[in-house]
């Protein structure tokens, strides 16, 4: 007999729900501080709030099914899960040197090239690009302070 009350999917669910009410009551709090409805610091727990309440609501009705054998990744596809997370901790120790765009710059550019196995031209486009657009809509549209480096100051 195997309980398919307690799957993955509905644990995930849950806990997804449980942290989408958690956000969404945090961005309440903040709210008073907020300067309109779309900027300030509740903006950005209020929208992740919802989203996860929405997806955990969705996994929670979602009907279930059977499950597969699970094995752990062997070779390249190892390799490559490994070195994405070691890329990921290297971000997090350069984001307070560098700065956000420098290292954002190159952590994403190390990341196409890997796991995208684009050109190192088109993965540098690509990363710019996207960090472009992180830095535009964290800093300049939410006015949320990014790490600037102690390299440059």
């Amino acid at each position: 007999m195997t309980l398919t009350r307690f799957s993955p999917d509905k644990i995930g669910g849950a806990v997804c729900t449980i942290i989408g009410a958690v956000s969404l009551i945090e961005a309440l709090r903040l709210y008073p501080y907020g300067v309109g409805l779309l900027t300030g610091d509740h903006t950005f727990p209020g929208i992740l709030g919802v989203l996860l309440c929405i997806g955990g609501i969705i996994l929670l009705f979602k009907k279930s099914k059977g499950f597969g054998e699970a094995s752990m990744p062997k070779g390249k596809i190892r390799l490559k899960m490994l070195l994405s997370i070691m890329i990921l901790l290297i971000y997090c120790f350069l984001i307070g040197i560098l700065g956000y765009f420098l290292s954002t710059l190159a952590a994403f550019t190390c990341l196409f090239r890997l796991l995208g196995s684009y050109r190192w031209i088109i993965s540098l486009f690509f990363s710019a690009t996207l960090t472009a657009v992180l830095y535009g809509l964290f800093i300049v549209l939410l006015k949320t302070p990014f790490p600037g480096g102690s390299l440059f100051f």
